[in-house]
């Protein structure tokens, strides 16, 4: 399906795929945040928020997410069947089997279609060729030899329908803990679908109804670990034990040996001999699953996988990656790294940079004066400098990659923060202009100076609204080609808003210093996001479509909408080496013609890797064609052809080259190093021509291998001559073409 995708863009677009390059997906998540674990015959296999990861003994990792099988990134359990394939179960209902040896997956789509409102996995069970899948709507089985679901048990006696289902274990019958207590399997029926073969117990403390999180069998007592403390059977009810030390959730029991490991949040113990022992406390750790087998004893957790060697010794094992799977604001530097922020104060990841060398994490650990973790936009201005934006620390400038500066109240005088506390500060956007000043824009300031100047001799000037001095929730800022500062006022806050675009000019090139271009001008529909594209038209981005300011000289002027884009959330704008624009909604990347008119691509879900559809940042490396998109479940990459053109020719590289032609014309020949909208020949070594054609406007052209009337080429010598927009500029190169 995806490449009938791809071949649409390559016919249509010029937006086309080869295995080597172009129309190439990656996957980029952080595989720390895990949720659950298993063991295989050779690996330790995590369930993540950002996919799959098998740890081997050569200290070797194995990654899984959307390019290599899995249908979505958040996997929240995990099991292995008889056959050592391992089993996941996903946060909106999808099972995949993964075979080690053939390194393929098998995909059930049962659950996720169905019509159920929650649908996620919670445990996976396996246990006499069956695996039992605990939803958040029931118990499903499915039988590992053919893969067909059989039966869903979602009436478990009084608990009514759809129960969420946190855990089972499997005697003569089936003890379930779910969300309102347990379910037991009567003996003496066999109609489980029937509500009243099951028997229910439920667990109280006090007018409290406790949640069952999971359930063991321990030295012939059936043990249940809950919201609030751990209760055992007395073969009446639910008793509790240790109601003193154990108070706290109890989110998995696993008997070893003689032993009953108890796992809190906070911490794993042991029930011994009727005692309890402490083996592993941490304030920074959320844990969440435990196993153990004959190499050690293992934690789920989520900063990694934890490997106890003792209570104060422990190793953590993560593949390397990004700081979390935040990616609010992209950024790509001209030696072509992207950088990355990771969000507010809730996340508190820091920023994040991907270079040639893999990920590199900024955080407080690493370099303290960063002063705090919550950095949520990334800009990068001339000289490469890059600008981590700061929720409540002000804003981090980073030259050399370490060489690290934070603008704060301490060190600049008159730079203050939010109304309720001056030394917060939370800078939202920042640009430059044409003279290298950098321009800042401060959130919600006490003083109401929203603009502050960082001139090049480093000197600071601040800026009230004129307007009205009370505008100050700010969203965004930048500045176009006649220095007219573009400040998108925030769509909600705590009180009553003016929703809108104002601008501001203090060089005298508008009628009037400060505007406002209220929502009316753009249907009524609050602005989200803003851009400047190449022609240095004002692009806006609503609640609901695109509108763009066409003349920024005369901001008060008509103001046009998007008719493609007009029912859609607009998260983000970035504009292309081309001026194509894409878009960013929550219905997944739209990519427009540079005039707006067209609908070029979309990318969702469906058709492609992207972690979520809900996409909140795009960049692109204008060097390289590689697109950048970011969501809260991760980024996804694509290697495309908008890619700077030439400002005058170099020497073609075209390759292959010999380039091997079917029919079809499923391949492709690319021709490297040219000029804006160059025009592509293809002659025979006789002089005919075979074919022309356009370019997709940068520095790359694809032929297919075809001739005018889209047969393949006979077996041959062809050059290849690329001329110029006007046609006074030409080079020419040739390829060797073998017809398959």
């Amino acid at each position: 399906m995806r490449f009938i995708f791809y071949l649409f863009i390559f016919l249509f677009t010029g937006v086309i795929p080869i295995s080597a390059q172009f129309g190439k997906w990656q996957n980029h998540t952080n595989q720390s945040d895990v949720n659950s674990i298993v063991f295989s015959k050779k690996a330790i296999w995590a369930a993540t928020s950002g996919g799959v990861f098998g740890y081997f003994d050569s200290n070797r990792f194995e990654q899984l997410n959307l390019i290599n099988g899995l249908p979505e990134i958040f996997i929240t359990s995990i099991t292995v069947d008889k056959f050592d394939r391992i089993w996941f179960g996903s946060k909106n209902g999808y099972l995949t089997i993964y075979d080690v040896n053939s390194k393929t997956t098998n995909n059930i789509y049962t659950i996720a279609n169905s019509v159920k409102t929650k649908k996620q996995i919670n445990k996976l069970v396996y246990k006499d060729n069956i695996v039992y899948v605990c939803s958040d709507f029931g118990i499903s089985l499915v039988d590992v030899n053919n893969l067909n679901f059989g039966d869903t048990y979602n009436k478990l006696g009084s608990f009514g329908t759809d129960t969420k289902v946190n855990d089972i274990f499997i005697l003569d019958t089936i003890w379930v803990a779910t969300e309102r207590g347990i379910a037991v399997q009567k003996s003496n029926r066999t109609n489980y679908l029937d509500p009243n073969s099951w028997w229910n117990f439920t667990i109280n403390l006090g007018a409290t109804q406790l949640i069952t999180y999971s359930i063991e069998k321990f030295k012939d007592t059936i043990f249940v670990g809950t919201s609030s403390g751990l209760y055992f059977f007395n073969g009446r009810n639910f008793q509790a034990l240790f109601p003193l030390q154990l108070t706290t959730a109890i989110l998995t029991l696993k008997q070893k040996g003689d032993s009953l490991l108890i796992l809190l949040p906070n911490g794993l113990f042991a029930y011994h001999n009727g005692n309890l022992i402490s083996l592993f406390s941490s304030g920074t750790y959320f844990l969440r699953d435990v196993k153990y087998n004959e190499s050690g004893l293992f934690i789920a957790s989520n900063r990694g996988l934890i490997k106890l060697k003792s209570h104060s010794d422990f190793e953590v094992i993560y593949p390397p990656g990004p700081n979390s799977n935040f990616f609010p604001s992209l950024a790509v530097d001209n030696n072509g790294n992207l950088w990355a922020a990771s969000g507010r104060d809730v996340v508190l990841k820091g920023f994040y940079k991907l270079s040639k060398d893999g990920w590199m994490n900024y955080t407080t650990s690493n370099y303290p004066e960063l002063g705090t973790n919550a950095y949520h936009k990334i800009k990068i201005t001339s000289n490469n400098t890059i600008w981590a934006l700061g929720w409540g620390a002000g804003l981090t400038r980073i030259k050399n990659d370490t060489l690290l500066v934070r603008f704060h109240r301490e060190n600049v005088n008159g730079l203050n923060g939010v109304v309720e506390n001056p030394n917060f500060i939370v800078i939202k956007g920042l640009a430059e202009d044409s003279e290298g000043n950098i321009w800042i824009l401060n959130y919600k300031v006490s003083d109401n100076k929203i603009l502050a100047r960082l001139s090049k001799d480093s000197v600071w000037t601040f800026y009230v609204n004129e307007l009205n001095p009370s505008w100050i929730y700010t969203e965004d800022l930048v500045i176009d080609q006649y220095d007219t500062k573009w400040i998108l006022l925030e769509k909600s806050g705590q009180i009553a808003l003016t929703e809108g675009v104002v601008y501001f000019n203090d060089k005298g090139r508008l009628p009037t210093t400060w505007g406002i271009i209220t929502k009316e001008k753009f249907g009524s529909n609050p602005p989200t996001c803003i851009a400047i594209d190449l022609r240095n038209e004002i692009w806006v981005g609503t609640t609901r479509g695109l509108f763009t300011i066409a003349n920024p000289l005369r901001p008060d002027d008509k103001v046009y909408s998007n008719y493609i884009t007009r029912l859609q959330f607009i998260n983000c704008i970035t504009i292309d080496a081309l001026n194509y624009k894409w878009i960013g909604t929550q219905n997944g990347v739209w990519v427009l013609s540079p005039d707006g008119s067209t609908l070029i691509a979309q990318y969702n879900k469906q058709n492609s890797p992207i972690p979520d559809d809900n996409i909140k940042s795009i960049a692109i490396d204008n060097e390289t064609g590689i697109v950048y998109i970011g969501t809260d479940y991760g980024l996804a990459s694509l290697v495309t052809l908008s890619i700077k053109p030439k400002e005058s020719f170099s020497k073609l590289k075209i390759f292959p080259n010999p380039f091997y032609v079917e029919n079809g014309g499923k391949m492709v020949c690319t021709i490297d190093g040219l000029m804006k909208n160059s025009s592509i020949k293809i002659l025979s070594s006789s002089g005919d021509l075979v074919n022309e054609f356009k370019t997709y406007g940068g520095r790359v052209a694809l032929w297919n291998g075809l001739d005018k009337n889209l047969n393949p080429v006979p077996s041959g010598v062809y050059f290849i001559v690329a001329s110029n927009e006007d046609g006074e500029t030409i080079r020419t190169g040739k390829v060797a073409v073998i017809r398959k």
